[in-house]
């Protein structure tokens, strides 16, 4: 910049002296070399900043080093713009080159469903697919996975499987059990881990009825009535009527649970309230579900359904051998007395059951009746002797349920063959067990009454609504086909 400064000093002592011709001509020669001096100044300037820019885009193909060593313009001006070039961020001057694509890893996995085949194992089917034996052996041995031991044909197991150097491996198994269970089993650094999840399902309230017109299961054919659910009929009903000697014009009607899951009908439930028309009597029942979740089924008025005592004590025998009596010859002691009971003839060792929930008063041995067992419930006493053996945790003031084994059919005491001999008493007094009125079910525990008398309450209405639909359905058909 100083030769430009001398240069202009130099104009203006000039100008002064303009007129002088030698002057003018001395002066028109400094403007021209001062125009050479501007122009060479500011096409110099481009010039270098130009070499800084190329030197800036090319850095990415030299080493750092390189670029530092790059000549310098000779101007004071260019050495002074110089650092400011190299202080500006790089990202302004990427090329291409700078750029990295990022590179995404191979995926080696793989998920595909196998298919179980006749007589398929789960070894079978990782053998098949490339995976390794001890695998499926150890898969097996966990606990919440016994479901795949027993495959069934056609049901699918989906497989998710990586590829590695030593060969292919299983990462996941995913078995769906049923309809509201699926198993699902991940491979970790130490094992296996499997676990089990469960829909739980929605409840769904239907109806169904049915007249009888031949058998039972042929009317509830016709009317859509799930084989099930009138196997559950069958069985409530029972100390009310013989299901397989229905007559024709009997009826019955039953609200029961259907089980959805994930929009479709899983399977039929519980039956919670059933009318059943026989031999023109009314009967109608109630389920019941405690909080300790047993289910019983009572009258509307809060009798269970269950009778309290069974008839006999044996589920087979041979025959009869005596019946109650005030007056029986007896074989052995040879004259007549009373037989305050009834003899089963049956095999040695055939099973007895406890006609009802009871306390066991005796256990042993007395007199004639050889073995005996004696259950008392409320005023009510049964006497089972001639046994052969006691069960082994039948003992004094344990407690027995209906349908428990108490010991087995024998001849001990007094008898000539074996047989059961069984008596009923109430309130002391020998009573006939084959005539004799039985008790009617238990009446609710009273802690539940208030609960069941309203549900009782609902349940009826629910049968009575859809009685009362089937008659307008049936009295509108009738009219439609009156008018055709």
């Amino acid at each position: 910049m100083n030769y430009i400064a001398h240069a202009h000093n130099k104009i203006k002592k000039l100008w002064s002296h303009r007129r002088d011709p030698r002057v003018l001509y001395g002066l028109s020669v400094v403007m021209f070399v001062f125009g050479l001096i501007i122009g060479a100044n500011f096409f110099g300037k481009d010039n270098s900043s130009s070499q800084i820019e190329v030197a800036i885009i090319d850095q990415d193909a030299q080493p750092q080093d390189q670029l530092l060593d790059q000549p310098q313009p000779a101007s004071q001006e260019q050495e002074s713009q110089q650092p400011l070039v190299q202080d500006q961020p790089q990202a302004s001057s990427v090329t291409t080159s700078q750029v990295s694509v990022p590179q995404h890893p191979v995926d080696n996995t793989k998920s595909f469903n196998a298919t179980v085949r006749q007589k398929d194992t789960l070894t079978k089917i990782f053998k098949r697919n490339g995976l390794d034996i001890k695998d499926a052996k150890s898969i097996l041995n966990l606990k919440q996975a016994k479901s795949l031991r027993q495959l069934r044909a056609g049901k699918k197991i989906n497989l998710t499987t990586e590829k590695t150097k030593t060969g292919i491996k299983l990462k996941k198994l995913v078995y769906v059990i049923n309809e509201l269970d699926t198993l699902t089993v991940v491979a970790h650094n130490k094992g296996w881990s499997a676990k089990i999840k469960h829909i739980k399902p929605t409840v769904k309230l239907s109806y169904a009825s049915a007249t009888v017109r031949g058998s039972v299961y042929t009317a509830a054919s016709k009317n859509g009535v799930p084989r099930k659910v009138v196997a559950q009929l069958a069985n409530i009903f029972s100390k009310k009527a013989n299901f397989k000697k229905m007559r024709a014009g009997d009826h019955f009607a039953v609200v029961y649970k259907e089980l959805i899951a994930n929009g479709k009908k899983i399977k039929d439930g519980e039956v919670v309230a059933a009318e059943l028309v026989h031999n023109k009597k009314v009967h109608r029942m109630i389920a019941f579900t405690d909080p300790k979740g047993n289910t019983d089924y009572y009258t509307p008025n809060g009798y269970n359904s269950k009778a309290p005592f069974a008839r006999c004590p044996l589920t087979s025998y041979d025959r009869i051998g005596s019946r109650f009596s005030l007056s029986r010859y007896h074989p052995i002691l040879a004259f007549s007395r009373p037989h305050l009971g009834v003899d089963f003839v049956a095999r040695s060792g055939t099973p007895i059951k406890a006609t009802s929930n009871g306390k066991i008063e005796f256990v042993g041995t007395r007199g004639g009746y050889g073995r005996t067992v004696i259950i008392k419930k409320d005023i009510y006493k049964t006497l089972y002797a001639h046994l052969s053996r006691f069960a082994g945790d039948i003992h004094a003031g344990s407690y027995v349920k209906q349908g428990q084994v108490i010991g087995y059919v024998g001849a001990s005491g007094l008898a000539t063959g074996s047989h059961l001999h069984y008596e009923f008493h109430v309130n002391g007094v020998h009573r006939d067990p084959l005539s004799v009125k039985l008790p009617e079910g238990e009446m609710i525990a009273p802690e539940y009454r208030k609960q069941f008398f309203a549900l009782s309450k609902r349940m009826l209405a629910q049968l009575d609504l859809h009685k009362s639909d089937r008659r307008m359905l049936a009295m509108n058909s009738n009219i439609q086909e009156s008018k055709s």
